[in-house]
């Protein structure tokens, strides 16, 4: 285990013959000149405590004959951004030292950057087996390989309190994660509030304490803002709304098998073909498009082909429609019109709105021109390398998250396991790598990064943390650290230790990520939550 490492690794970094200052807790400050920066200094505030994490007032502090590092500046060249981050925010910072100063120099051209400053300085910050604060003399300029480094939570099959998310946020934040992927509605329950629609959630929702206003909504987006989190709001369709129809009577197909049975297929599909549903959703879709404020909206559009036929071309009514408008039984030509209908939604709502969808509707060529592909099957991780080729070479944006799916249960040590065979396993969390296929240049650079995702059929409140964290810090490094220094898992395993003992260390219930976890005095793995 080492000590006083970062994670994820920094992309150039010197140190000063292993050179460290002693750091007094109690006189320490974190300064600034940006006094009317929310965002910083409400970062100050959190960094003074998780830099030390365990501290107190009336622990003494040993005097050494090292120099002491007295205070570290904070400073932001474009002064402070009070908005809201979007995709492309620069997030690129340099710490300085000097072995016979007293003061470290944090700098960055944004606010964004600052924050991941911050984070870097704490995790240099260490006890020594005397119990005396330390930190680490170095060097670090340091900036992410991708824009797109997101975790997706879903929040239907199983409700996750705001105070779960939240906590979350803020382990994303200690790995330099920056998109909280917001997977609101499916099959089960419809948590989401909307003024618009109040039915939606108050008879989708599991119970009416199971759900998500805009007053909580707004909470978790100022909650990630605070640390350079976006917040991307997935509306899955058109499939995976069964928990609509409780809320909006009519906007389900009803399916029917090859023998004209309606009773054998669980209604999954809307029904595109209704005026009414599409003017519903317009409204819908517009009321969300203002309140969630990042440009980026997921509109799922996963799983539909096994349902198309059943529930669209089988069914009387929508056959027939399909059969007037010249489509005949090609249900891929229905789901073209209804995403054609969607586009035309979010324009009408927000112009310069970016859609992600999930690679089906990439794969059945009814996409957008302009559509982000969310790249997440494949029978191995060759096969999910040739669908990041396959998109990228289509000129789409991809995001990829096939090898990322942390809520499936593999026995051991996970993160770091490797059998590119088994994709099924997602075990191989650090060696997946989003650009690991034979694509140009100009392809590669289509890709935006990744998510790691955590379904919750199996997920609620009482494991999420520990079940997602520090596992999902194998995906972080992938996505922000330099490939051609971060080929080794045995070479990571020694700093993601200490970044899982420094987790807990700041109160947060995180699953060891190697067998039983062993924290050494100076990480204390159990204190108090208060």
């Amino acid at each position: 285990m080492t000590r006083g490492e970062v994670w994820p690794l920094p992309w150039n970094v010197t140190t000063f013959n292993n050179f460290t200052h002693s750091v007094n807790p109690g006189t320490f400050r974190f300064t600034s000149t940006l006094v009317n920066c929310d965002i910083l200094q409400q970062a100050l505030q959190r960094y003074r405590k998780w830099a030390f994490p365990g501290y107190t007032s009336t622990q003494e502090v040993s005097k050494t004959s090292k120099i002491y590092l007295a205070q570290i500046d904070v400073q932001v060249v474009k002064g402070c951004d009070n908005g809201y981050p979007q995709m492309g925010m620069d997030e690129s910072y340099t710490l300085q030292f000097n072995p016979t100063s007293t003061t470290a120099i944090l700098k960055a051209n944004e606010v964004w950057g600052a924050l991941r400053g911050l984070e870097s300085f704490s995790q240099l910050i260490f006890k020594d087996s005397e119990g005396n604060w330390n930190v680490r003399t170095t060097t670090i300029s340091d900036k992410p390989r991708f824009p797109h480094r997101g975790i997706l939570l879903d929040c239907s099959r199983h409700y996750l309190s705001v105070g779960i998310i939240k906590r979350n946020l803020d382990l994303m934040a200690m790995n330099k994660m920056n998109v909280f992927h917001w997977h609101l509605t499916d099959i089960e329950s419809f948590p989401y509030v909307s003024t618009k629609f109040p039915d939606l959630s108050a008879k989708g929702a599991f119970t009416p304490k199971h759900v998500y206003t805009p007053t909580q909504i707004k909470s978790v987006i100022d909650y990630a803002r605070l640390r350079g989190i976006r917040v991307v709001a997935e509306f899955d369709t058109p499939g995976h709304v069964s928990s609509w129809e409780a809320g909006k009577p009519g906007i389900l197909a009803t399916c029917y098998d090859d023998k004209g049975k309606n009773d054998t297929i669980y209604p999954t599909l809307l029904d595109p073909t209704k005026d009414e549903n599409l003017q519903f959703l317009q409204q819908f879709f517009d009321e969300a498009l203002n309140l969630f404020p990042d440009n980026y909206m997921h509109f799922g559009g996963d799983e539909t082909d096994q349902y198309q036929l059943p529930c669209w071309v089988n069914n009387p009514t929508i056959g027939k429609w399909m059969q007037d408008q010249g489509m005949g039984k090609n249900n891929t030509a229905l789901l073209h019109y209804y995403l054609s209908k969607l586009v035309q939604m979010v324009e009408n709502s927000r112009p310069n709105a970016s859609m992600i969808f999930w690679q089906e509707v990439l794969d059945q060529n009814v996409a957008p021109s302009n559509a982000i592909a969310h790249v997440w099957t494949g029978e191995d991780y060759q096969d999910s390398m040739q669908e990041m080729d396959h998109v990228t070479k289509n000129g789409h944006f991809a995001i990829y998250s096939s090898c990322w799916y942390i809520n499936l249960i593999k026995y051991g040590a996970v993160w770091g396991y490797v059998d590119k065979n088994d994709l099924h396993d997602r075990g191989m969390y650090y060696q997946c790598n989003p650009t690991d296929f034979n694509g140009t240049d100009a392809q590669k650079e289509l890709v935006l990064g990744g998510e790691a995702c955590l379904w919750g059929e199996f997920v609620d409140g009482t494991n999420i943390i520990s079940r997602l964290w520090p596992n999902a810090g194998a995906t972080a490094e992938r996505l922000w650290s330099d490939l051609a220094q971060t080929k080794s898992v045995d070479a990571a395993w020694p700093r993601l230790h200490e970044h899982q003992c420094r987790m807990m260390a700041r109160g947060y219930e995180v699953q060891p990520a190697n067998g039983p976890s062993f924290c050494p005095d100076f990480w204390d793995p159990y204190p108090s939550l208060d």
